[in-house]
């Protein structure tokens, strides 16, 4: 049984690829940080782990509100590294980097988001940002959450993201020193 609290709610076996509970699935609900689930997947779609990314002033001047992973202004870290910033604190700081990283802007990829999930079929969802910051104009159902999610995890390396505990890395400071 669903929660009655719950705006939306969908239980599905990934193993059958199916939907096994579902309750107002086509809702348009504010995704919020769920909406980081769609940019991992990009990323990693189109980005390579390995690449070098430097963190710029707009990536750290995301809302005081923000959840954010601690990036600061200059330093440098991989794709990889901000992937795990952007799922395990939910970082809004990691989001705005890797849009910049695979799109250099906002609305690219945000466009490369619509293209994504019309393609997967998520047609009633509209996105206009990386990390779900809310937006009028910002919102999915939890079909196509599920839909996103599925193809995801199709990906070990998404799974292994989304499934790690912790994570520590070394980030390159602009002066040249190191910090974990």
């Amino acid at each position: 049984e669903v929660a009655s609290s719950l705006h939306a709610a969908a239980l599905f076996g990934v193993d059958q690829g199916r939907l096994r509970i579902m309750k107002h699935k086509n809702d348009r609900l504010f995704p919020a940080s769920t909406t980081k689930i769609l940019t991992l997947y990009l990323a990693l779609k189109y980005g390579t782990l390995s690449d070098e990314v430097t963190v710029s002033k707009n990536a750290v001047s995301v809302p005081s509100d923000s959840s954010v992973a601690g990036l600061r202004e200059g330093e440098q870290l991989t794709l990889e590294d901000l992937l795990y910033g952007l799922m395990l604190p939910s970082g809004n700081d990691s989001a705005v980097t890797i849009n910049k990283h695979i799109s250099c802007r906002v609305d690219e990829f945000v466009h490369l988001m619509k293209q994504e999930v019309n393609a997967l079929g998520a047609t009633n969802s509209h996105f206009v940002n990386p990390h779900g910051y809310h937006d009028k104009d910002h919102y999915t159902t939890a079909y196509d959450l599920y839909l996103i999610f599925n193809q995801g995890i199709q990906n070990e390396k998404f799974v292994d993201i989304i499934s790690s505990p912790s994570y520590t890395t070394d980030i390159k400071e602009p002066d040249g020193s190191v910090r974990s």
